[in-house]
């Protein structure tokens, strides 16, 4: 930093720190061994052992002795400094003026109640709210206007969401962090319910996922204290700073979505960093490099996902749904209430405080998704996966098997009774071979008869045979046609030769005589 620059950080004069500078030059020694040494070898090097301020005077050290009380007595309603002095003057005589008592007072009352803030960041709403209006309906919406300030060099972000919810509180602070690049110590918030959900004096109870969104950011929540506005000035005076630059740079325009307004505050927001300061030769911007970003800490390259929370009960079958979808967990959790804790990409189970299991989610509707490790009994797997391998292996056998089976899964239209269908199915060419079991499926598609009975029929009533086209012996039937059931209703094809035809006329006819 330069002369003038730590001189105006340390309310010093320039003569000061060029003395100072001078001091170090002239000793010849090292920075490091400088920092090494202790206060009071700094203090004789740099001042030469004198004290610049002597021993306070007697009406110094009475009036010294009776601020602490003054100032307590400042904070009640109606108690000013002019009715303090009053009765100080009426004590003390001979003691300070008006002008020096009430400078005193206030840089004692300064010195008690100092606010330290340069780890922290500062977030707020806007009291006032702007406007977008929808593109489909045409009606204004009022929408929240979000505020966070670094204070040490009071850098700043802003952004318009929808509402004060903790979703929206969670992405504007997650935008604020990656605006200014870094991670601060601490979050510093107002006492609104999507952060706080009981303030306290000594311990405020925190809003569980804005808590955990700190936590994923290795940041701290410390919340400001209720009815003291000093713990958050910098960003009360920066939200009427905006109140002065964003608004007024917007005002009077239209805004068709949360979008287009928040290209707009940005772009405002960019000239009012870049700005510079009242009283100062640089701008928010120039002295946010210069001071505070290589304090703070650097960002996660993950960023938070935001995480919903539901109970659900263990089923008999020692799993748990989600969205249609089941999850296995340890069969010694049947019937117990458990918490999933999701997002987009994972869920994870607990019971109490005890993890239970992590899934990656699935949403396939009526699937299953299971770890070997909880050790279920019975099957394992989806039926989908399952039905697959047994097609895999139908095709290796013959195309004949594995067209009729994919119609026997058709039929069933039941995942678990085609599974089961299929798998006796292809177990039948241990017991009969691989010629008959292609010939029977060839027997069974032609018949339309889709099952494992129907085939194991076929297998038991046919010979042995080398092909696989349907012959009457097979399948059953005559001329490869299939054989009908007996029924009254059914009259076959020899109801229909010409010998049946004509004998059925003149029946028909003495009837109707």
């Amino acid at each position: 930093m330069e002369i003038k620059e730590i001189s105006s950080a340390f309310y010093l004069s320039r003569n000061t720190v060029r003395k100072y500078v001078r001091t170090f030059q002239e000793s010849g020694l090292s920075l490091e061994k400088v920092l090494g040494m202790s206060d009071e070898h700094l203090y004789g090097m740099f001042v030469g052992g004198k004290s610049r301020t002597g021993e306070p005077s007697e009406r110094r050290a009475e009036l010294d002795a009776l601020l602490p009380k003054y100032a307590a007595r400042l904070r009640q309603k109606g108690v000013t400094v002019r009715k303090l002095f009053e009765k100080y003057s009426h004590g003390y005589p001979e003691g300070y003026r008006h002008a020096n008592f009430g400078i005193l007072l206030l840089r004692y009352m300064l010195q008690t109640k100092a606010v330290g803030h340069c780890d922290q960041m500062y977030i707020n709403f806007a009291g006032d709210r702007l406007e977008v209006t929808d593109e489909f309906t045409g009606n204004p919406r009022q929408v929240e206007v979000f505020v966070a300030i670094l204070p040490c060099s009071h850098y700043t972000y802003c952004e318009a969401v929808w509402s004060q919810r903790k979703e929206d509180l969670i992405t504007a602070c997650e935008n604020a962090l990656h605006s200014f690049g870094g991670v601060p110590v601490a979050i510093v918030p107002d006492n609104l319910k999507a952060a706080v959900t009981r303030s306290g004096r000594n311990e405020p109870v925190i809003n569980g996922e804005f808590e955990v969104f700190a936590e994923h950011y290795g940041c701290a929540v410390y919340p400001a204290r209720v009815h003291h506005p000093r713990d958050k000035a910098p960003v009360e005076n920066t939200v009427r700073l905006m109140y002065r630059s964003v608004y007024a740079d917007i005002e009077g325009l239209t805004f068709r979505g949360l979008d287009s307004l928040n290209s707009a505050i940005r772009g405002s927001l960019e000239k009012f960093n870049a700005a510079r300061m009242a009283s100062r030769e640089y701008s928010r911007h120039k002295l946010f490099e210069r001071t505070e970003a290589d304090y703070l800490r650097p960002l996660l390259a993950v960023r938070y996902q935001m995480k919903e929370r539901r109970t659900a009960t263990i089923m008999h079958n020692s799993y748990v749904t989600l969205f249609k979808h089941h999850y296995s967990v340890p069969k010694e959790y049947i019937g117990k209430r458990v918490d999933i804790v999701y997002n987009s990409e994972t869920l994870e189970i607990f019971h109490g405080l005890r993890h239970v299991a992590t899934h990656y989610r699935d949403d396939t509707p009526y699937g299953y998704t299971q770890k070997t490790s909880h050790n279920l009994p019975g099957r394992h797997g989806s039926y989908e996966k399952d039905l697959g391998e047994i097609f895999q292996r139908a095709a290796s056998i013959d195309n004949i098997v594995l067209v009729y089976l994919k119609e026997v899964a058709a039929h069933k239209r039941y995942l678990p009774i085609a599974f089961r269908s299929c798998r006796g199915i292809l177990s039948l060419e241990r017991r009969f071979g691989l010629e008959r079991l292609v010939s029977a499926c060839a027997c069974a598609s032609h018949a339309r008869l889709y099952g494992y009975q129907d085939v194991l029929g076929i297998l038991e009533r046919g010979g042995n045979y080398a092909g696989f086209l349907p012959s009457s012996e097979d399948c059953g039937t005559d001329a490869g046609e299939p054989k009908l059931s007996r029924h009254k209703n059914i009259r076959g094809r020899e109801y229909f030769s010409k010998t049946n035809i004509s004998n059925n006329l003149k029946t028909d006819s003495n009837e109707n005589k």
